[in-house]
């Protein structure tokens, strides 16, 4: 992929994504901790564009406003989310922190089905509260 593009893609993370470390504490399941990378727009040629060049998922939800466009997302879990983020990490500006933390999250996982130690899981929850604080809405970012 060419250099604008991966300009073009951060651009669109910085903008309209979200790069995010969830604890899924699904019923039935021992909860686990999951990277993702989401994007949302209402433009499904965008969300095509992105799972056809890096993999992922694209669906389509309506609006929790009445009478406007359906959204359209893409999302991008695990190693995939990693590598994708390796890729524009160079050229994000907002969301270079968020981008740091999930590599590292990411990077220390030792495989599907590897069961967190109590240091493991710790290191985990506090790279997921800190991604949250640096999620919320309004955030001020220091440049």
């Amino acid at each position: 992929m060419k250099k604008s593009d991966l300009a073009y893609t951060a651009g669109i993370v910085d903008g309209e994504g979200w790069i995010g470390i969830l604890l899924n504490k699904s019923k039935g399941r021992k909860p686990y901790y999951l990277m993702r990378v989401v994007v949302a727009n209402t433009n499904e040629w965008l969300i095509q564009w992105l799972k056809f060049g890096f993999g992922g998922y694209a669906y389509c939800r309506q609006s929790k406003a009445n009478n406007t466009e359906p959204i359209w997302e893409w999302i991008i879990t695990a190693n995939k989310a990693l590598e994708f983020l390796k890729l524009i990490y160079p050229y994000l500006h907002l969301k270079k922190p968020q981008a740091e933390i999930a590599i590292k999250f990411q990077g220390s996982r030792r495989g599907v089905g590897h069961r967190l130690n109590e240091k493991e899981r710790a290191v985990a929850e506090a790279q997921r509260i800190i991604m949250s604080g640096l999620n919320k809405k309004g955030q001020e970012m220091l440049i």
